[in-house]
């Protein structure tokens, strides 16, 4: 009798436990399929706004060029010219959102090129400094990893452009036996990214911890006198 009691106990455990991964292993496929099909999403509008709005604006520019230079009386040239410099700065911001949404280098040339690019325009545009650091051997990413990778650095230096009071931003980039690492470190507000994920109603720290989760990557953030220290660490 106590033999049966143990058998069943053990039966009732199992069959939990069974159900438990199957529940787990569900959820990462919903969580994976969610991310797959906001990926989809971005490419089609990233190539909708780059092939149909841009091009309309540029025949617009185009065609007030044309009045502009056929046109005598100055009142309307300098309304022309006006109404010119508007569709110009519609078209860039149209060609911001475009490259926000999907970075054409992502695809053509990968992770570190597509991230260098992002930097330099962050640096452009603003006053904080952001660089990247490749030590050899690179890692060398998936088109699929690479995607979620570059979402994850891109949370965190949108945080630290609207919270982080950031001054300087750096991203390690570097390779060893089993793993590739990346390593992001700033100067900003110092903040406990765990204490956060648990208390934030944001999106942005959800997103980061959704995407790593799907990669199977571990996120780790040291203890530093100043600013903030993390390190991203995938198995190869």
């Amino acid at each position: 009798m106590l033999f049966f009691a143990f058998g069943l106990i053990f039966l009732v455990l199992f069959y939990q436990n069974y159900f438990i991964k199957m529940k787990r292993k569900e959820a990462e496929l919903l969580l994976k399929a969610s991310l797959d099909s906001e990926k989809q999403e971005r490419q089609r509008i990233a190539s909708d706004l780059h092939d149909g709005v841009s091009g309309d604006l540029n025949a617009i520019r185009n065609y007030l060029s044309v009045l502009q230079k056929s046109e005598k009386d100055l009142d309307k040239q300098e309304l022309f010219a006006e109404i010119k410099e508007s569709v110009e700065a519609a078209l860039e911001n149209t060609r911001q959102v475009s490259y926000k949404l999907m970075p054409p280098l992502l695809e053509l040339a990968g992770f570190t090129v597509a991230l260098q690019d992002y930097f330099e325009r962050l640096s452009k545009n603003s006053t904080m400094q952001f660089e990247v650091v490749c030590k050899d051997p690179v890692p060398d990413f998936s088109p699929e990893t690479s995607y979620e990778l570059f979402r994850v650095v891109q949370e965190f230096t949108t945080n630290m452009i609207k919270y982080g009071s950031v001054s300087h931003c750096c991203v390690v980039l570097y390779s060893l036996e089993t793993s590739n690492f990346i390593e992001i470190i700033d100067d900003g507000v110092s903040y406990d990214f765990k204490s956060l994920s648990a208390s934030s109603k944001g999106s942005g720290i959800k997103n980061i911890n959704s995407r790593l989760k799907v990669l199977g990557a571990a996120l780790l953030q040291r203890d530093v006198s100043e600013g903030n220290h993390f390190v991203i660490t995938l198995k190869k």
